[in-house]
C-alpha cells in the first residue's frame, strides 16, 4: 500500500526545536521563537511541503521567495503570512540571513476566517504588536501548570488582529483599483490548485470563468508574466514532486493520478520541466531528505 503524502508535522517540528526557541505541545500547537535553528537542511529549496495545519510565519529577518499554494511571494523583514491547513509551500530561494517566528493553528471562531494563504505587511507599530503576542504566546505555553484555554485566548486574539489588519490592508488596496485581470488571476489561480490535477487544458479554465481561450490566455500573461500552461505545468510538477518524495506510488500510477496518457508522455513532460527524470528525482530526494523534518 502507498504511503501517505507526508507533511512539515508539529510533532517533528517541535522536537527540533527544543526548550530554548520554542514550544510544542502534544500535536495541540507549535511555536518557533526562531526557524534558522533548524539549519540549511531545513526545506530543501525547489522541493514542495505539504503543511497537516494552519501556520502563521512572522518574517524577522533577511529576504527569501516562496510559492504557496501556486502564488509566488517575496518575503522580507516586517511581513506575516498565514497559510490554512493543507497549503502547498515550496521555498525558492532565500538570502543567508532569512529567519522567521512560527506558531500553528487548528480550529478558529466562525468569525475569523483565513481559507487561503495570506501575506500581511505590517506597520512599525503593529509588528511591534504582533511581537509581543508571540513573546506571550511563548511565556504562557511555558508557564506551569498550563492552561490551554488561556493559550487558545491568545491565539484567537491574535488571529483576529491579523484579520484585521488584512481586511485595513485588502479595503486600501481595493480603493486603488486592482483591475478586472488580476480578478481574473485570482480566480484562475484557485481554480488550478483545484482540477490542474485532472484537467490539463486552457478551454476547461477559460468556460470555468465564462471567458474565451484567447481572452483568458492574454489577461493571464498581463497579470503574471506566464502562460495558463504555464501555470498548469507547475501545478503538475508540484504534485508530481509531493508523490515522488513522499509515497511509494509507481512512475506509472502517478502518471495516471495525474492524468497523463501514458508513463512515457509523464516522464518526459517530468524531465523537460525538471532536466531529471522521475526515477532520479526519487532516488536524489532520498539521499537528501531531511526526514527528522518532514513527518513520520
Amino acid at each position: 500500500m502507498a504511503k501517505k503524502i507526508k507533511e512539515l508535522t508539529l510533532k517533528n517540528m517541535g522536537q527540533m526545536a527544543g526548550k530554548e526557541h520554542g514550544e510544542y505541545l502534544d500535536n495541540q500547537l507549535l511555536m518557533v521563537m526562531s526557524a534558522m535553528q533548524f539549519g540549511k537542511s531545513f526545506m530543501r529549496s525547489r522541493q514542495p511541503y505539504r503543511l497537516e495545519d494552519g501556520r502563521v510565519l512572522r518574517i524577522i529577518s533577511g529576504t527569501s521567495q516562496f510559492i504557496i499554494n501556486m502564488k509566488p511571494y517575496y518575503l522580507s523583514t516586517g511581513m506575516m503570512v498565514v497559510m490554512p491547513a493543507g497549503s502547498v509551500m515550496e521555498l525558492v530561494e532565500k538570502d543567508d540571513d532569512f529567519d522567521f517566528q512560527i506558531f500553528s493553528f487548528r480550529e478558529l471562531p466562525d468569525d475569523i476566517t483565513f481559507k487561503e494563504d495570506t501575506v500581511i505587511h505590517l506597520s512599525d507599530d503593529d509588528w511591534m504588536l504582533m511581537g509581543e503576542y508571540y513573546q506571550l504566546l511563548k511565556h504562557t505555553v511555558s508557564r506551569q501548570p498550563l492552561s490551554m484555554k488561556s493559550v487558545r485566548a491568545i491565539q484567537t486574539a491574535l488571529m483576529s488582529e491579523l484579520q484585521s489588519l488584512k481586511k485595513k490592508e485588502t479595503n486600501e488596496t481595493s480603493r486603488k483599483a486592482s483591475g478586472r485581470k488580476e480578478v481574473i488571476f485570482h480566480h484562475f489561480v484557485t481554480l488550478v490548485n483545484q482540477h490542474a490535477d485532472k484537467e490539463h487544458n486552457i478551454a476547461f479554465y477559460a468556460n470555468k470563468l465564462c471567458l474565451t481561450p484567447n481572452h483568458l490566455g492574454s489577461t493571464i500573461r498581463k497579470a503574471s508574466g506566464m502562460t495558463v500552461q504555464d501555470w498548469i505545468h507547475r501545478r503538475l510538477i508540484q504534485q508530481s514532486k509531493l508523490l515522488l518524495m513522499y509515497s511509494d506510488l509507481p512512475i506509472s500510477e502517478i502518471a495516471e493520478q495525474l492524468s497523463f496518457s501514458t508513463p512515457s508522455a509523464f516522464c518526459k513532460f517530468f524531465k523537460k520541466e525538471t532536466q531529471m527524470t522521475p526515477g532520479e528525482y526519487r532516488e536524489g530526494t532520498d539521499a537528501q531528505q531531511p526526514g527528522v523534518v518532514v513527518g513520520q
